[in-house]
């Protein structure tokens, strides 16, 4: 979801008692578009629609409670990378262990200030935009530099297969990428912007582009059959896209490569 600078950063709250939540909505709402869910099973549902950028979660809930929703955010390649924080009356070390292992980013206790949590929910956000630049600095569309989550890590391995396998088709589409990754279009969009800061489409051109520098450096094929084996649809579009990405043209790309 490409922000514009004056849009905010969505929560999803899910907690089960009422008037908690209503503390919880009006001392985020100002800074945050809030989402609310009163259960488990809500919010897991809100988490995998709306693709919130953190999640404040109780862990004492009816129908699926905070450490089982903890558990289906973190292992779906979906909202795997979505913090979550959670808010119990238990302070066990015991419990707290049990959320961290189940992939919990913070854990407060009740009765807590809201300025505790406003600084908790700043910190994450922070730490995950600090993140995902630093994995979008490393990134290699080839793969060999992926997210260290292992989740994560399986999602782009399978983002990076799926285009590859039909490189040469020029009709395939972000739909399609979606519809091979089991997301809706929406859920893929949002997901690439979180880990790469990329859209379906230019994830897609990327590799292609890639995959061409690749044959022009190392290949004798001509510009026209290599257009053919990215998926690009005419060699004039190819090259226009081309230049996007390498700021040469392809012929010019394969001379200076193959000079060095």
């Amino acid at each position: 979801m490409a922000r514009g600078s004056e849009e905010k950063n969505s929560l999803l709250i899910v907690e089960d008692e009422a008037d908690m939540l209503d503390y919880l909505t009006l001392g985020l709402n100002e800074e945050y578009e809030v989402l609310t869910a009163e259960n488990g099973h809500e919010g897991l549902a809100k988490a995998l629609e709306y693709m919130p950028d953190l999640i404040v979660t109780d862990i004492m809930m009816p129908l699926m409670n905070g450490f089982e929703l903890a558990r289906e955010l973190k292992t779906n390649m979906r909202t795997s990378h979505i913090p979550i924080i959670m808010l119990t009356a238990k302070d066990s070390v015991e419990s707290q262990i049990e959320g961290f292992d189940l992939g919990a980013d913070d854990y407060i206790t009740k009765p807590f200030h809201m300025e505790l949590l406003e600084s908790r929910v700043k910190n994450l956000l922070k730490t995950r935009s600090l993140l995902r630049e630093k994995f979008i600095l490393e990134f290699d569309i080839n793969g060999a530099k992926l997210a260290e989550d292992a989740v994560e890590r399986e999602f782009m391995n399978s983002a990076l297969r799926v285009v590859k396998e039909h490189m040469l088709d020029y009709e395939f589409s972000p739909e399609d990428f979606a519809k091979l990754l089991g997301m809706s279009l929406r859920s893929l969009q949002r997901k690439l912007k979180a880990v790469v800061d990329r859209s379906p489409a230019r994830f897609i051109a990327e590799i292609r582009m890639s995959e061409a520098a690749r044959l022009l450096a190392n290949s004798t094929l001509s510009v026209t059959e290599i257009t053919y084996r990215i998926g690009c649809g005419d060699s004039g579009n190819f090259a226009r896209l081309f230049r996007q990405f390498y700021k040469q043209s392809p012929s010019q790309y394969r001379t200076t490569r193959q000079a060095k």
